[in-house]
């Protein structure tokens, strides 16, 4: 047999280079915002308050509410970017919330001539078409039984054509199910443009983040049989773990305490995506060391276990436990999955999760059979224009690496049996999946740093709401206190089109729940 230790050092060159592939020469300058017109940006309907929704990151949005009441006023968010309130004091999400809300205003490096007309970070698109120049579709009974309102879905309809007709979109499928009913579920635009195929419903998705919680479920199956505990060092089933090593000001040191399987849940471990020798770069947004190596591994047939075995000579970001990094957390839990049941992962995956909920179209890749529902994957140069993307995937062809941070494929209709799974407490259609007190604590915060907040899988809010999204434009929230979920699928590459923001606001004026109520999608996380 031939030794792969040249796929290995391939490996290990990507995990620490690669951010540099994806990054422009040099980062465009940065625009400094006063406190007063971020918050002048932030206010879309101009009522001098702000909600989650316009925040658009959960955490600095905790800082700044400073009464808990749900809302931030002008007198609250004066700190924001000035290293006063909106200043993180503890290690947060990404580097946007590291220098404060003012980085969430201008272009983040690393997305080529596309950040050129994100300057100032927030959604933005082009100018929408009238409304009156389109039709709502019909919404009767379903709509009704879910407690939906039927002249809100309608809006919604209007509102889905007009940014596609402003090329904020090339298609979306979007999704709403509540009590126990799906009351909406649509598809507008185009699946590719350049062939004219308008977006169907049941179009294959390349899921990204939306990943996470799939594979968080999959490995809960396991914690429920009692074939590990949440607390317990991974390093049991997987050795190279045994020793990691924390970069602390340029020094290598030990790792106070050992990598567990709910620090990986909850993104705590240490690990991360792009390199600490790059300041200001160690927590790249678009996963250029998990991409590049998931691609490699397509024509170096490079395993989980290789991957893993390569990513545990990094050093970690800090001390296991001690704070939260989003990064390649998922990817070796889904190696642990397969060094606890001595399977792979995408085998260990239908067994436990897609196959018990039927979610037929849920996979790794996608068998030729269904190639022609793939939908085509965009980028955005500027608003308003879509060009098809480079995809270094190529979906049709089996990986030999399941990196369960970011390579499932999936439709809408799928991810809502999943969805409807955990709103059931762990049941769907007679099929058990979860114990309902294991789907309890997928909703509980378990990290330990002030003024954050993330489940196992996916991120909370602390009032039964769980969500997350990727990179490519996938997102989704659940809200168990007003039984209700909703799916987003659209595939532009980092996403940053305000389509969304729209759907989500909709959605909660349909379900008759106040804007900013419920789980917020936390944004495009990594890849």
């Amino acid at each position: 047999m031939k030794s792969n230790r040249p796929i290995l050092q391939i490996l290990c060159l990507i995990t620490a280079i690669s951010p540099a592939w994806t990054q422009d020469p040099a980062p465009p300058a940065r625009t400094q915002y006063s406190p007063e017109r971020i918050f002048q940006l932030w206010d879309k309907n101009a009522d001098g308050q702000l909600t989650r929704d316009e925040v658009q990151r959960e955490q600095l949005f905790a800082r700044l509410d400073k009464n808990g009441d749900g809302v931030i006023t002008q007198e609250e968010a004066a700190g924001i970017g000035q290293g006063g309130a909106g200043q993180a004091q503890s290690p947060s999400v990404d580097q946007a919330q590291r220098s404060g809300a003012e980085s969430l205003l201008r272009g983040r490096p690393g997305l080529g001539k596309a950040a050129k007309w994100r300057d100032a970070g927030v959604a933005q698109g082009a100018p929408l078409p009238p409304a009156e120049n389109f039709k709502p579709r019909a919404h009767g009974d379903e709509a009704q039984a879910a407690g939906l309102i039927v002249d809100v879905l309608a809006r919604l309809d209007v509102e889905m054509q007009r940014h596609i007709a402003a090329g904020n979109v090339a298609g979306v499928v979007a999704l709403i199910h509540r009590n126990g009913q799906r009351g909406y579920f649509e598809a507008f635009g185009m699946q590719d443009i350049a062939s004219g195929q308008p977006m169907p419903k049941d179009a294959i998705f390349r899921l990204m983040s939306m990943t996470k919680p799939v594979i968080a479920v999959c490995a809960l199956t396991l914690y429920d049989e009692g074939r590990f505990t949440l607390d317990e060092p991974i390093a049991k089933h997987l050795p190279e773990w045994a020793a990691p090593q924390v970069l602390e000001s340029g020094q290598l040191v030990p790792a106070k305490s050992a990598i567990t399987p709910r620090m990986l849940m909850s993104h705590s471990s240490g690990l991360y995506y792009g390199t600490l020798d790059r300041p200001g770069h160690e927590a790249d947004e678009g996963g250029g060391a998990a991409a590049l190596a998931y691609a490699a591994s397509r024509g170096a047939r490079a395993s989980l276990k290789e991957f893993s075995e390569t990513l545990a000579k990094q050093p970690l970001k800090f001390h296991p436990g001690e704070g939260y990094q989003y990064g390649h957390s998922i990817d070796i839990l889904g190696r642990y999955i397969e060094a606890v049941t001595g399977k792979p992962l995408d085998e260990v995956l239908r067994e436990r999760v897609c196959g018990p909920l039927k979610m037929t179209d849920t996979d790794f890749w996608v068998r030729p059979d269904k190639a022609a529902r793939i939908a085509t994957l965009y980028q955005q140069p500027r608003p308003g224009v879509l060009e098809p993307a480079r995809d270094a995937s190529r979906l049709t062809e089996k990986p030999s690496l399941f990196l369960g941070g970011h390579g499932l494929c999936s439709t809408a209709a799928d991810y809502e049996r999943f969805c409807r799974m955990i709103l059931n407490r762990g049941e769907l259609d007679g099929a058990r999946v979860l114990k309902p007190e294991t789907v309890d604590l997928m909703f509980q915060n378990h990290l330990k740093t002030p003024g954050q907040q993330y489940g196992l899988g996916g991120a909370v809010d602390g009032e039964g709401g769980y969500s997350w999204g990727g990179a490519n434009g996938t997102q989704f929230w659940m809200d168990r206190k007003n039984n209700l979920l909703a799916i987003f699928m659209v595939q532009t590459q980092h996403y940053r089109a305000p389509t969304y923001n729209v759907f989500r606001a909709l959605a909660h004026e349909a379900a008759g729940i106040a804007r900013g109520r419920g789980a917020r999608i936390a944004g495009n996380k990594g890849v």
